[in-house]
């Protein structure tokens, strides 16, 4: 294997669960390690090696994102309690031309963004044209997951998204429905004002957007910053990760957040679906109105049995979250609010969504949930 003078050596803990694929990711300065890197000129190369340093595996993919300074990749296979090891190296970056398109790319298409991951869509992120942003489709191995746009009910509950002020409760405002008149309008709006950073590469798909939330006669509620990043384990195991960051809602009443996901009527949730809780509520109705840390819906997509997984992060104010259908069974959403007082002036909402095949037990959803709230841990350990 070829040598390289500037090396350094990090060690990966499992923890407490087993990590199947799972993505590393942590903040790295090569400046600090590296005496001749050359930003835009050097790049990163990571390999797996033994605890004494000796190579295992060529190379593997890895992805450095230069504005946030943060290195990743995904790992082999590691029992819960056990560790590995990988060499980080320097080296020139040859010139590549034409540049090859990434695993997971974003392509800006002026109202939407489409993710996708080896020339396929993942997902399609709707943003202009709306009442508020949505994710659709969200695809599985067999399919989307979610509703489109235009359903006979409700048409307003569309793929996947954040809401606030639900029909208005206590006065909020109303970024639930898209109404201009009475009884639940004027409603207000959720409104793309510029994406920050686009990232992508041969680990993940990232964006970084700025939003404002307005009221029906247009008063400005909030600013928000949304990061989202899409990877997949495989084919049959896909993630979206979610950071909504707003300033304090100038608003009255419950000022609720909800992160809603309209699910696609081929999975018949009302009455043939499998839905189920992390608190061992299992069926439609014996999950509402229940707090969880996940909830997980499943059914007929295509030719197979897709489901989605909603995580609510053990950092979300009021968590575990509360959990319910709005409206229709084939809907689920989870609930929190702002404290009335803020630690400091941002207000930080995070979720995962876990597109998978099969159905919970199949999925090993409860895994899926542990190794996100629980990622794996990074220490440098020779340099």
């Amino acid at each position: 294997m070829e040598q390289f003078q500037n090396t350094i050596i990090v060690k990966i803990d499992a923890g407490i669960v087993d990590r199947h694929n799972d993505l590393v990711r942590f903040s790295f300065n090569p400046v600090k390690y590296f005496s001749d890197w050359q930003e835009g000129v050097s790049k990163l190369a990571v390999s797996q090696v033994t605890s004494s340093g000796q190579p295992l595996l060529n190379e593997i993919p890895s992805q450095f994102e230069p504005n946030t300074r943060e290195l990743s990749w995904q790992m082999a296979d590691l029992s819960a309690g056990q560790s590995s090891w990988y060499r980080i190296q320097a080296k020139p970056q040859p010139p590549v031309d034409p540049l090859p398109i990434p695993r997971f790319a974003i392509h800006d298409r002026t109202s939407h963004l489409l993710i996708t991951a080896d020339d396929q869509v993942f997902t399609r992120y709707n943003f202009l044209g709306v009442w508020k942003p949505y994710f659709w489709p969200l695809n599985g191995n067999h399919g989307s997951v979610v509703r489109g746009a235009g359903g006979e009910d409700h048409p307003h509950h569309t793929g996947l998204y954040l809401a606030y002020g639900g029909h208005g409760e206590g006065g909020s405002a109303n970024i639930w429905s898209d109404w201009d008149e009475p009884p639940y309008g004027p409603c207000g709006k959720t409104l793309h004002r510029q994406f920050t950073r686009l990232t992508q590469g041969p680990v993940y798909a990232e964006f970084v957007e700025d939003l404002i939330h307005i009221k029906g006669n247009g008063d400005l509620i909030m600013n928000e910053t949304r990061i989202v990043r899409a990877w997949y384990t495989d084919l049959e195991k896909r993630f979206l990760e979610i950071i909504h960051q707003t300033s304090y809602p100038v608003d009255i009443g419950d000022r609720q957040f909800l992160l809603v996901a309209r699910m696609s009527p081929s999975m018949k949730l009302a009455d043939q679906g499998h839905v189920e809780n992390s608190e061992g509520h299992i069926g439609r109705t014996k999950v509402h109105h229940q707090r969880a840390r996940w909830c997980d819906l499943a059914g007929e997509v295509g030719d197979g049995i897709n489901g989605l997984a909603l995580f609510d992060h053990p950092s979300n104010p009021e968590h575990p979250g509360f959990w319910g259908e709005i409206a229709v069974p084939q809907q689920m959403s989870i609930l929190h609010h702002p404290p009335y007082e803020l630690e400091n002036e941002t207000f930080q909402l995070r979720f995962g969504a876990y597109v998978h095949q099969g159905t919970t037990q199949e999925a090993d959803v409860k895994d899926y949930y542990q190794r996100y709230i629980n990622p794996v841990e990074v220490e440098i350990v020779d340099c």
